[in-house]
């Protein structure tokens, strides 16, 4: 029985919710994967890895969902995978629609010629680029930043949409849902960092099940005690992602929840975070925890100035009123007094 468009929006929904169970998002992914392969006219996949590290998707649903794996490459057309070689090679005339290409791993910026060569046809054709991992996004240990930089000035000038989906490795369900939204939606909304807002919109602070001791003020002390672990580093507060809501190895656990501070693997600046490295304490200025008090600190401070100068002012002003006032009865009786004096006979 083929789904229907309603079904595939509930999926969607389900993957990108934060209310949601391990479980749920699990079937929902399986759900979407069939109906993206029962759809007619879906378009061909090309999937490049090419020396990528293990914590790939495929390396990650080859060993959590080899049934999903499974279902990827029999039933999706995926028309090429591993295809790029240092050869020039442009991409095979047997693809007649353009395809998504789907990138994990990135040639050297510095290489000239080679892969890259043989990449820019590829993107070219490209119905849609989706960068998969934080490596392929924006660089940091296997690929240097430049070579992230220099794909996504390549979509630019060939005007060819680029999607990221960042993480340390990418859960499933963001590229299933990505391709599906693709398929049945139209093209997702995107952060200012070529994020879909479905899986990045919100921190993994706004649903961390340590969040109240955040709001109330309670801090561990050490890796895995209790409290809220920002003082330990955690960077759950600048971090977009789902991790909290969805959790890994089959949605038992997170970093968090075992303990130890959010790395901020879905972040642009990943692992280095500008200077502070995995466990450097975020800067206040820098909270970014959907917290109402948190966000308007540094205004309400503002604000309660604003009101203080105001009240001050008022307070002159006022002083001044009231000297005035209490100066105008005596004038006038002092100048009445000579008058009646003068009527005296």
């Amino acid at each position: 029985m083929r789904a229907s468009r309603r079904d595939v929006l509930r999926w969607i929904a389900l993957t990108g919710g934060a209310a949601m169970t391990a479980a749920g998002v699990l079937g929902a992914t399986r759900r979407l994967a069939h109906a993206l392969a029962t759809q007619p006219g879906s378009a061909p996949l090309v999937w490049l890895t090419g020396g990528a590290d293990d914590l790939n998707l495929l390396a990650q649903l080859g060993r959590s969902h080899p049934s999903l794996l499974e279902r990827v490459f029999a039933q999706w057309d995926v028309a090429a995978y591993d295809a790029l070689a240092p050869t020039g090679t442009t991409a095979p005339d047997r693809i007649g629609a353009a395809p998504i290409l789907i990138v994990e791993h990135l040639p050297a910026a510095a290489a000239e010629g080679g892969l890259w060569d043989a990449l820019m046809p590829w993107v070219k054709q490209a119905k849609t680029v989706i960068c998969v991992g934080t490596e392929a996004c924006y660089g940091g240990t296997y690929i240097t930043p430049e070579s992230a930089r220099r794909l996504t000035r390549l979509c630019r000038a060939e005007k060819t949409p680029l999607i990221k989906l960042p993480g340390v490795p990418v859960p499933p369900h963001h590229l299933i849902g990505t391709l599906s939204h693709l398929q049945f939606v139209g093209f997702p909304r995107l952060d200012a960092d070529y994020r879909p807002e479905l899986y990045y919109s919100d921190t993994v602070c706004a649903t961390c099940e340590r969040r109240g001791d955040l709001e109330d003020g309670r801090f561990a002390a050490a890796l895995g005690g209790a409290g809220c672990l920002l003082r330990l580093g955690c960077k759950g507060p600048v971090t977009h992602n789902t991790c909290s809501a969805v959790r890994w190895n089959g949605g038992v656990n997170w970093c968090v929840g075992a303990g130890g501070p959010c790395t901020g693997c879905a972040e642009p600046g990943f692992p280095d975070h500008g200077g502070l490295g995995l466990y450097g304490r975020v800067p206040g200025g820098a909270l970014a925890a959907r917290s109402f008090v948190l966000e308007n600190l540094d205004r309400a401070g503002e604000a309660l100035l604003g009101l203080t100068a105001l009240g001050i002012g008022l307070h002159i002003i006022r002083r001044r009123l009231d000297r005035t006032r209490a100066r105008r009865p005596r004038r006038h009786a002092a100048s009445a007094e000579p008058r009646e004096r003068e009527t005296r006979p």
